[in-house]
């Protein structure tokens, strides 16, 4: 008899420490363009950001699960909603699924937006910026619905040279909204902007493997001190 006692105290101990273990484990969800897909400047997906976070919280022994599925090249902002809105799966998962059971989020949208306005036609570029954050807060708005230890959007950075007050604009209005929402808002243009060292190509704002690895310092540093 007090071997069976012994023996389910043992058993009860050990579900307990597992349980804690896993309670502390997190789920990492990535999500969006080009950036968060991690191709680099010649079209080649290879490490980004979100892979150097991965690596990061495995490294901890805290990563649950990591997803990437939805991120592409070529998601718009509009795509982001359209798939929200529809419940559309890809590959079997569902993106509403997987924001309600994520932990952290890092997002990055806007950015392939902002530059073919700029480079195509800027006329009233202003009001565009103001209409591409609106849809941003559609985003937004659903992420917020649920429980998540930390939601990362990352602001945008300027490698024309020139036009740095329609960036300022555009990061100054999706800081705001990511302040409304007690969302970690990453400023990359103090150290990206028109860096010469984090692209390879002049062409693209897509960076090169150090311009990502900054990336992710930098959204490492805000996961540490948030």
């Amino acid at each position: 008899m007090k071997k069976i006692i012994l023996v389910l105290i043992i058993f009860i101990a050990c579900y307990f420490i597992y349980n804690l273990t896993i309670d502390k484990k997190v789920s990492y969800l990535t999500l969006g363009d080009i950036l968060s897909k991690g191709t680099n400047e010649y079209g080649v997906s290879n490490n980004g950001y979100s892979d150097y976070i991965r690596d990061y919280l495995k490294n901890k022994g805290i990563l649950k699960e990591y997803n990437n599925t939805f991120t592409s090249n070529d998601y718009r902002m509009l795509d982001i909603i359209r798939i929200l809105s529809y419940n559309e799966k890809k590959d079997n998962y569902s993106l509403n699924r997987l924001i309600k059971e994520s932990d952290i989020i890092t997002v990055s949208l806007g950015m392939s937006e902002i530059y073919n306005k700029i480079l195509n036609n800027n006329q009233n570029i202003y009001t565009y910026i103001d209409s591409l954050i609106n849809d941003y807060t559609k985003i937004m708005n659903y992420i917020n619905k649920f429980h998540h230890q930390k939601v990362i959007i990352l602001g945008y950075y300027n490698v024309l040279g020139t036009k740095d007050d329609i960036f300022d604009y555009a990061n100054y209005k999706l800081e705001i909204e990511c302040q409304k929402r007690e969302f970690i808002y990453v400023d990359l243009s103090k150290i990206l902007s028109n860096n010469p060292n984090y692209f390879s190509k002049k062409d693209t704002f897509v960076p090169n493997l150090e311009g990502y690895e900054k990336i992710s310092q930098i959204i490492v540093e805000k996961i540490q001190n948030n």
